[in-house]
């Protein structure tokens, strides 16, 4: 099961057009109906979304097929053009626009009734004070009693070692071996990637990157919404109903805003 994202750490511009050959296997048009699974759970018909972290726009677009006007954010420009670029081929009822920002200090100037925040993205924000950030920059973006669906790795996903992976397909251009390590200590997993792409010509391409998350409690994560304006409305196991268990690998979060803050606000660029 491939549960790690890759996210951008000032690395992405060798991967980025690569990117959704890499993930080529997963179902996001499942991603997307489960989320919308999750807003109906909790009586909220979403209208305007913020798909945070949204990397090439994948969920950004299958959400848009709901119906849903869309907007995507991502630290990573070379991921941020790759989704633009898709956006050009592809007409829905409402625009999907992209901006490139930092989910702890962006500011797009407008407001939504939804967000969402998929594949483990919230885990690559190392510092918890940054994190924290991050859940109020996207309560400013969110009407008071706008719900935000979010996921998270669990720390049994890391402690199990479940980032080290291999993919040597003869059916696929691109093979990958990933090396993870997770340091109980300070909760941080680090997985050094090695790439190798079959170019038209027959020539390999070779490249490296190096990504890192941490593992957060879901103590911690319910203490830094209580801080940032939302009320915990549900966790579940992922892509169930289920109440997450000692061996869930990845937590799903349904959050309501409950009141404004004031956080103070960095711009990002268009």
């Amino acid at each position: 099961m491939n549960n790690l994202h890759p996210k951008p750490d000032a690395q992405f511009g060798d991967l980025a057009p690569h990117y959704d050959e890499l993930m080529d296997i997963v179902p996001y048009d499942f991603w997307a109906e489960y989320v919308m699974t999750l807003f109906h759970f909790v009586g909220h018909q979403p209208r305007k979304v913020l798909d945070c972290a949204c990397g090439t726009g994948n969920v950004s677009f299958e959400l848009a097929k709901q119906g849903l006007e869309v907007v995507g954010v991502d630290l990573s420009v070379e991921m941020i053009a790759q989704a633009r670029a898709k956006a050009e081929g592809i007409y829905f009822d409402a625009p999907v626009r992209f901006f490139q920002g930092d989910l702890a200090e962006f500011d797009l100037g407008e407001s939504f009734d939804s967000a969402s925040c998929l594949y483990d993205s919230l885990n690559y924000i190392l510092e918890p004070a940054r994190l924290q950030a991050a859940f109020a920059r996207i309560a400013a973006h969110l009407e008071t009693g706008g719900v935000f669906v979010f996921d998270l790795n669990s720390v049994f996903a890391f402690e199990a070692n479940l980032f080290t992976q291999t993919n040597r397909n003869p059916g696929k251009r691109l093979h990958y071996d990933w090396q993870a390590h997770f340091d109980r200590q300070t909760r941080l997993c680090t997985v050094q990637m090695r790439f190798e792409r079959t170019q038209h010509d027959g020539t390999v391409q070779v490249f490296h990157e190096r990504h890192r998350e941490r593992a957060y409690t879901r103590q911690e994560i319910e203490a830094m919404l209580d801080a940032t304006g939302w009320e915990l409305l549900h966790t579940f196991d992922a892509y169930t109903l289920n109440h997450p268990h000692d061996r869930s690998e990845r937590w799903f979060f349904v959050a309501q805003k409950a009141h404004d803050m004031t956080p103070t606000p960095v711009v990002a660029s268009a």
